[in-house]
């Protein structure tokens, strides 16, 4: 680490802000530590904007690239100047978040928590309905207390400066020079402050990603509004009798679907580029009302016809809601941000997606998925604060980084599965551990402790209180039907060789990775205290992640009807 680190930036007041700035704080090594956020409270991407308008400014935009834009800066700081379209608008700068009204997590309390801030315990009404009274999950609102709660109970919420947007970050020699928006009523605040390191913590779901279907612009400006983002899905109330396609095969989408689906014009339509989640297989999408279709090929905008890979024309959509994902985007990073323009959404240059190569002073959390995503943001943090603070172990060369990434895109190539950590979870985690070590003697550090196995069984488990809803949605619906001929006329029947229940191959990874773990381990940590420079810790964390990856890319359930087992890519 370059120089003595003694000012540190947070960009980000969520989850992963939260974690890192308690890290920070714990180091005992700073003098100065900052947390910026956009919001006027905590809580990051669990905050409920519905007062915020919900809707794409520009599809054409958006599909460019082009929608997350540098915004003007005063030539002289410190500066006030009256709020604008450009600047202040929302819609423009993509602030309100992706919840909507009853969404809730999908983990369990135990994978989803920090080591020492555990989760309420409390279940709200709706869920536990839902779920049954001893449901795993918590309401939106809940976690976004919680991440307050993590800055008030530790007494950093004097470290926060909220309504305030970084808007730009240049390093200038050794420091790093925010400069920073704060909204006032009717105008606007900008000045600038240093750091001597930068954690951006801003996540990864404020820009929509939707796919470059032929015809999707011009179907959008003829027919504006029909064309949704899972982010701007608020409730159920307006798609009432409303013939809906539902676009996507992971989590946004079996929520959307399952909350559309008691309200709108049956079927409703379900469009896959692959094949959904294997942890839940084709569960979420077996439902008499629901026809299951191939991918969207074409947008007509002279009829409104919408056309799916298999040549099945839909006519008459009134919205066709894509729970497609978002991608990566840092403005106020302008150099960052030109590397991100040149790849498929990913974020170019970071080591173990946490670390610039060339730089760092700065890091990135937040940015992987597969599961056990809090926690491991826990893991992150204290590692990153730790290498900041002149401790722990040290990061591989830049030449082995730079070849860690290379070969990770040869495995992955972009998108989210460059950042699936499924499903060798526990190695993950000990890698990070093992590069932070112990706290300094005399410190308040966070411990992180060893993974705890029972964390898997748990992970293994968890789909059923999920598919059991699922299940009992299906069977209330086919009851109402009575006879499987009038199933058949409404389009929403799977072959009859197919079950409703994820595939057992989806599982293989998983006893596989449970299998080898202990052998695994014990060569991970052999390794790196063999090398501690990171060239053999570097190999095995590599072959760590992408083998799970290649084994869950294998062992992927068979989806219905035609759709080939041999396509892997996915929305």
């Amino acid at each position: 680490m370059p120089g003595k680190i003694r000012r540190v930036a947070v960009i980000g007041a969520g989850p992963s802000g939260a974690i890192a700035t308690d890290a920070l704080v714990k180091e005992q090594a700073f003098d100065t530590v900052r947390v910026f956020d956009r919001r006027p409270i905590p809580g990051g991407t669990w905050i409920y904007t519905p007062h915020l308008p919900a809707s794409i400014p520009s599809l054409k935009t958006l599909l460019d690239g082009k929608a997350d834009a540098l915004v003007p800066i005063p030539a002289q700081l410190p500066a006030q100047t009256p709020k604008s379209e450009a600047i202040n608008s929302h819609q423009v700068r993509f602030s309100d978040t992706a919840q909507h009204e009853h969404l809730h997590t999908n983990i369990t309390p135990e994978i989803m928590s920090f080591t020492t801030e555990p989760f309420p315990e409390t279940v709200t009404d709706r869920i536990r309905e839902k779920y049954g009274d001893d449901a795993p999950f918590r309401g939106r609102e809940q976690i976004r207390e919680w991440v307050e709660n993590i800055f008030i109970r530790n007494g950093h919420e004097k470290l926060l400066e909220l309504s305030t947007t970084v808007e730009l970050a240049e390093k200038k020699g050794d420091e790093w020079v925010l400069t920073l928006r704060k909204e006032l009523p009717g105008k606007d605040q900008w000045w600038q402050e240093k750091f001597d390191a930068l954690i951006v913590a801003t996540g990864h779901y404020n820009i929509p990603w939707l796919p470059k279907i032929e015809g999707i612009t011009e179907y959008d400006q003829r027919f504006p509004g029909r064309i949704v983002h899972s982010k701007h899905f608020r409730d159920s109330d307006k798609y009432k009798g409303k013939k809906v396609i539902v676009v996507g095969g992971s989590v946004s989408s079996h929520e959307i679907l399952h909350e559309v689906l008691p309200v709108a014009q049956h079927p409703v339509y379900a469009s896959l580029r692959g094949e959904p989640l294997p942890h839940f297989g084709w569960a979420p999408f077996t439902h008499p009302h629901i026809s299951v279709q191939k991918q969207i090929i074409k947008f007509d905008s002279d009829n409104g016809a919408i056309t799916f890979e298999d040549g099945t024309v839909v006519k008459d959509v009134d919205y066709v809601v894509f729970g497609t994902g978002f991608t990566f985007s840092f403005p106020f990073l302008p150099k960052v941000q030109e590397r991100v323009q040149k790849v498929d959404r990913r974020l170019p240059g970071v080591y173990f997606h946490t670390w610039d190569i060339e730089d760092p002073t700065l890091a990135f959390l937040g940015m992987c998925g597969g599961g056990f995503t809090f926690r491991l943001f826990e893991w992150q943090a204290v590692t990153v604060s730790r290498l900041l603070a002149g401790r722990g172990n040290h990061l591989p060369s830049k030449e082995e980084q730079k070849q860690w990434e290379k070969d990770r895109v040869a495995e992955f190539g972009g998108g989210k599965d460059y950042y699936i950590i499924a499903p060798f979870y526990k190695e993950v985690f000990e890698y990070f551990r093992s590069v932070a070590g112990d706290p300094a003697p005399g410190t308040t550090g966070r411990v992180l402790p060893p993974f705890d196995d029972k964390l898997l069984d748990i992970w293994a488990a968890m789909g059923s209180a999920k598919t059991n809803f699922w299940e009992d949605a299906r069977k209330k619906a086919e009851a109402e039907l009575n006879e499987q001929p009038v199933r058949s006329k409404l389009g929403g029947l799977p072959p009859a060789s197919y079950s409703s229940q994820p595939s057992q191959l989806s599982n293989i990874p998983y006893f596989i990775g449970r299998l080898i773990a202990p052998t695994v381990a014990a060569n991970f940590c052999a390794a790196f205290f063999q090398n501690p420079s990171g060239c053999s810790l570097l190999l095995c964390a590599d072959t760590l992640v992408t083998r799970g990856a290649r084994l869950q890319s294998r062992h992927k359930p068979a989806p219905p009807g035609s759709f080939s087992s041999s396509q892997v890519s996915r929305y």
